[in-house]
């Protein structure tokens, strides 16, 4: 007999490994060097049983302490002997090493139990991304709908894959189980059934409609409704909605995700809105009404005298509609100092007389603030016309 290799040269780990990188080398393995994956191949099942015999130490504290102590020589009946009558069924290594989850658990039934006979197979989720107007987002849709394509029963067999007068026959390879016993030296292992794939029953006359698969593509219209406020990126189940299930299984829920359109004047924050408020720089002077279109109609704000041209000001409520709660965020105006293009001869003079006053009570300095800029640029203008 040749002379072994050291456990974790097996796995291909280190001996500091955890147990969750044990086992997740050993499931690689398992999954290459399955007898299943290699029938007929003895060195791959050599390997099989040497990946299993390694795990079977290093992944039991007890056991990898003597290994790490002593090696292939622990004192124990002579040496470190691999059992195989624990591995008598592979449903037993998979699901007591892995504790039936993970891929293991999905394609052997996990915890040792086999597949139930004729069990129907939920059908597939969809994913559908919806393109939706900023304001149908803000304000909801009672009634949205889409053209969906997906794997619908089949109206002939009603899912069954089953020409008229036929029903579907247990499996004469598996009697139904849908796995078979299967024995690579010292293992017996269950795997699929490669008569039935599994689904414990074959179907002899297939139907015309769907040829025995039980369901047909189709594009099925989806109606729905959306709740206000939604974002980008967010998910609304729509329960069953997926495709058809197989042998009388569930269907599969179908997800929209939403893809929000940008707003040429708002700009979204959560559930606060941004945007911009053009404001005439007489009124930030003076202060007093100016009136706000928002989502939810005309308003007005009050501005205080001499409010300051980058002033934020918050419009309470009147942002988006909370989701999971009751009101709206808020509204949240950037100032704008609005400077007209031009003035006519007595608006000119009104504005030279305050930037004079403004001078001579020191708050307008020659050489800088906002009129000074103004006028002083008219000034220059009317000296190239001479």
């Amino acid at each position: 007999m040749g002379v072994k290799r050291d456990y974790y040269e097996v796995l291909g780990v280190g001996k500091d490994a955890s147990l969750d990188d044990i086992k997740k080398a050993y499931r690689k393995l398992a999954m290459t060097y399955h007898p299943d994956q290699n029938p007929g191949n003895k060195a791959a099942e050599e390997k099989f049983k040497e990946a299993a015999e390694a795990y079977a130490t290093v992944s039991d504290a007890e056991k990898r302490r003597h290994y790490d102590q002593y090696g292939h020589d622990a004192p124990t009946q002579g040496g470190f002997q691999f059992d195989p009558n624990q591995f008598t069924d592979f449903q037993d290594i998979f699901g007591s090493f892995f504790g039936g989850g993970g891929i293991f658990g999905d394609i052997f039934g996990g915890g040792g139990s086999r597949r139930r006979s004729g069990a129907g197979e939920r059908g597939s989720d969809l994913q559908y991304t919806l393109k939706v107007p900023f304001k149908e987002a803000v304000f909801g849709v009672d009634a949205k709908e889409i053209d969906v394509p997906r794997l619908e029963s089949c109206d002939t067999c009603h899912g069954n894959g089953c020409a008229s007068g036929t029903s579907p026959q247990t499996c004469p390879q598996c009697r139904g189980n849908g796995q078979v016993a299967m024995r690579q030296g010292f293992l017996q292992m269950y795997v699929v059934c490669p008569r039935c794939e599994g689904r414990g029953n074959i179907i002899q006359s297939p139907c015309g409609s769907c040829r025995g698969e039980g369901r047909v593509h189709r594009r099925k219209k989806v109606r729905f409704r959306i709740p206000a406020g939604v974002d980008r990126g967010q998910r609304l189940r729509l329960e069953g909605e997926g495709e058809a299930g197989r042998s009388g299984g569930g269907s599969g829920d179908l997800f929209v995700v939403f893809d929000v359109e940008a707003d040429p004047l708002y700009e979204r924050d959560g559930f606060d809105l941004h945007r911009r408020l053009e404001v005439p720089w007489p009124l930030l002077v003076l202060g007093g009404e100016m009136p706000v279109e928002t989502l939810y109609g005309s308003d007005s704000i009050r501005l205080a005298a001499g409010t300051p041209a980058d002033k934020v000001i918050k419009h309470p409520n009147a942002g988006v509609p909370k989701l999971r709660g009751s009101g709206r965020g808020d509204l949240f105006l950037h100032v704008k100092v609005v400077v007209p293009a031009k003035l006519d001869g007595e608006q000119e003079d009104l504005v030279r007389q305050l930037l004079t006053a403004m001078r001579n009570d020191g708050q307008a300095p020659e050489d800088q603030g906002f009129l000074a800029k103004v006028f002083g640029s008219e000034k220059s203008k009317k000296k190239k016309k001479r």
